[in-house]
């Protein structure tokens, strides 16, 4: 695998169930990147996940972790990659430490010295059984667990969810540690937009089984614009729509909201507005709740 290579690759791929179909899901993660993944409940990220797992097979597509496929390459993948599933089902009757020696046994690189540092970093107390931990300290055992053989593909399938804040600022920080390393990359799957605007460098956002956002997330911030102004005139607004994808009004007030912004654009509004057009970077929850409500026929790029 070269160093510009994809960890992960998705091209195409598909997965129909009744009443729901992923469609045509092409996605990257390029080394040393964090990639946040986004989406309401029942659009397909869990789905997405368990196909780049291989937890289930998709019905169409390819699908590429460190450069490898699993039909041809499960065990090499396994050993390389990192996994905590958003129900991660511990073995309650166990401690952290016995986890820890059970699972060290099948990964080569397995850093028992490292788990000890991370429990102790995380205050998760390693000879407590899984059913005498909180939920907290639960999903901090499962991303040490996780960790421990400093994977080169760590994937989070909402680790933050449900837990409170002091633990969830713990695992952001521990995820922005982790890719210092600028070979390996995480998958971060979260509902908490905040947590993705923090860590991600690039966001995927889906919806309705299709990828509508994608892109580096500062280049999606410096293009997400709102631009607010009043008409000339009424009869201007059709003008307006079909300049910007996402326009409210009132009377000749107008709000109106770009996923492609740049100065030509700012000049045409200019010449239908009285006075100055004013200019707002929207924040990515902002830009996801205009997704959620209105669908688009093709992603946005950035």
């Amino acid at each position: 695998m070269s160093a510009t290579q994809p960890l992960i690759r998705l091209s195409g791929v598909s997965k129909g169930y009744p009443g729901f179909q992923l469609q045509d899901i092409n996605l990257e993660l390029p080394p040393g990147c964090i990639l946040g993944f986004a989406g309401p409940n029942g659009a397909g990220k869990t789905t997405t996940i368990r196909i780049i797992t291989n937890l289930i097979r998709p019905d169409g597509g390819r699908v590429e972790v460190l450069g490898r496929t699993w039909d041809r390459d499960e065990v090499a993948i396994k050993s390389r990659l990192g996994y905590v599933p958003e129900d991660n089902q511990l073995y309650e009757e166990a401690t952290g430490y016995w986890l820890g020696n059970f699972l060290g046994r099948y990964y080569p690189t397995w850093d028992d010295a490292f788990f000890r540092i991370l429990l102790e970093k995380f205050h998760v107390p390693g000879n407590k059984t899984v059913k005498q931990l909180s939920k907290g300290n639960r999903t901090k055992l499962a991303v040490a667990l996780a960790l421990a053989h400093r994977p080169e593909v760590l994937i989070l399938d909402e680790p933050t969810s449900g837990v409170d804040p002091v633990v969830r600022h713990t695992l952001v920080q521990e995820l922005l540690e982790v890719i210092q390393d600028e070979t390996r990359g995480v998958f971060f799957s979260s509902h908490i937009i905040e947590d993705i605007e923090k860590v991600a460098d690039r966001v995927t956002y889906i919806a309705g089984g299709r990828i509508a956002l994608a892109g580096d997330k500062e280049t999606i911030l410096e293009q997400w614009q709102e631009l607010t102004f009043r008409l000339k005139d009424a009869d201007l607004l059709r003008q307006v729509q079909r300049l910007v994808p996402y326009v409210k009004e009132s009377g000749l007030e107008v709000a109106a909201v770009t996923g492609a912004y740049n100065p030509r654009l700012l000049q045409e509004l200019r010449l239908l507005a009285v006075g100055e057009v004013t200019r707002r970077p929207l924040g990515l929850e902002e830009i996801m709740l205009i997704l959620a409500g209105n669908e688009r026929p093709k992603a946005e790029e950035a």
